[in-house]
């Protein structure tokens, strides 16, 4: 795609507007990560929107460069820093571009995110953070010897029997909770809470976020629910809450330790025969991160690789199957050779702009990639797929079953 012109034009679109407490968070703790450039961009383009359609006219990029006083290549890199951290997704197609408005996380969820949190001490210093936490703290009553007496939905309304289903996507929306959610993935949460030690942690502190990150990374390192109890304990600070950062370097050590005491074993035990799906769609939606780089690399799997899928997954935001099918895509046009995540970082945004949330969209994705090759003008329509043939994935999917 060319840089953007002061003739293309653009329309503002979303889910709501911010609240109160939302400036609040988009100031304090998002300003000082993107800058006052891109939270004014951020403001513009929200108040540009219709209050009552939640979209804009259309406007053109030179309406943009006046609003702003501002030439149009920083107001570019302004827009690159919105996507990056959440709070805007772009779409383009022909001449013309929309800005998806997306509302930002609550003072919880930034900081618990753990990412945004770090990058937050990094920019305003660790001191300034603590301060400004106290901006968003709230008091809690006390509830020792106090016993939750509410009454469920069901003990008070009655059945109505099987109901019609319902969903309806374009309506406004309140949820600013964007965890990955993996769906797929058999996770015993009873298990997990089970093994605590009693008193060590309460439910209060298994935030979702928390509960996320430990369901991530089980997936992504392949920890059972006892070894992430175990680093879960091992995460805890001194007030006993959950370190979140700390979680993430706990599984990846545990991870390595595990990899260094059966390097041996795996090189003198039988390969162990796989039952994967060999259509690819299937294979991309059952195979674990693990056993992708294991099968590419010959048994041989680096903490960094998966670092990789991790970041891929929590930061970038894609669905884990995708990731694997950008794994291995990636790794196909780049001869075997995995780069870093840097390199995976841009490839990833690229997919999550254009809305690749399944493997059947990444299937095609790819596809509209190969075409692109021989058509370099061609876009991309995730609703009409270019007929293409990828060959390679089955053959990919059929040497990993030969090995």
């Amino acid at each position: 795609m060319e840089t953007i012109r002061r003739s293309d034009t653009f329309v503002v679109s979303g889910e709501g507007f911010c609240s109160s407490i939302d400036y609040q968070v988009l100031t304090l703790l998002y300003q000082p990560i993107i800058g006052d450039s891109a939270y004014t961009l951020y403001l513009t383009l929200m108040n540009l929107m219709d209050r009552q359609s939640l979209i804009s006219e259309e406007y053109l990029h030179a309406d943009l460069e006046s609003l702003l006083n501002r030439k149009l290549e920083f107001i570019e890199e302004d827009r690159y820093k919105l996507e990056a951290i959440g709070l805007l997704v772009t779409f383009f197609a022909g001449d013309s571009f929309t800005y998806e408005i997306k509302l930002p996380l609550s003072a919880r969820g930034f900081v618990n995110d753990g990412i945004l949190g770090q990058y937050l001490i990094t920019a305003i210093t660790k001191k300034r953070f603590k301060k400004i936490l106290k901006i968003f703290k709230i008091a809690q009553p006390n509830k020792k010897q106090k016993y939750n007496i509410s009454k469920a939905f069901n003990e008070i309304f009655p059945s109505m029997g099987i109901a019609e289903e319902l969903y309806e996507s374009n309506l406004v929306a309140g949820d600013k909770s964007r965890f990955i959610s993996l769906n797929e993935y058999d996770f015993n949460w009873r298990l997990f809470q089970e093994s605590l030690p009693e008193g060590f942690i309460s439910a209060d502190d298994l935030t979702e976020a928390i509960k996320r990150k430990v369901e991530s990374l089980s997936y992504v390192y392949g920890l059972d629910e006892l070894q992430m109890k175990d680093i879960l304990l091992k995460s805890l600070d001194e007030n006993n809450h959950v370190n979140i950062v700390s979680l993430s370097k706990n599984a990846r050590y545990e991870f390595e330790s595990i990899e260094q005491t059966t390097e041996k074993q795996k090189t003198q035990e039988k390969p162990v025969e796989r039952n994967n799906p060999t259509e690819p769609g299937e294979f991309f939606k059952n195979v674990s991160p693990i056993q992708l780089l294991e099968e590419m690399g010959e048994g041989m799997v680096s903490s960094a690789d998966l670092r990789t899928v991790e970041r891929l997954i929590e930061e970038v935001g894609l669905n884990p199957s995708v990731v694997n099918v950008l794994i291995a895509y990636i790794a196909r046009t780049k001869d075997g050779v995995l780069p870093g995540y840097t390199y995976f970082q841009k490839v990833g945004m690229s997919w999550k702009r254009n809305q690749i949330t399944t493997v059947e969209l990444a299937m095609d994705y790819v596809k509209h990639l190969e075409a692109q090759k021989n058509n370099p003008k061609s876009t991309y329509n995730k609703n009409k797929p270019k007929d293409v043939e990828v060959d390679w994935l089955e053959d990919y999917i059929n040497n990993m079953e030969d090995r």
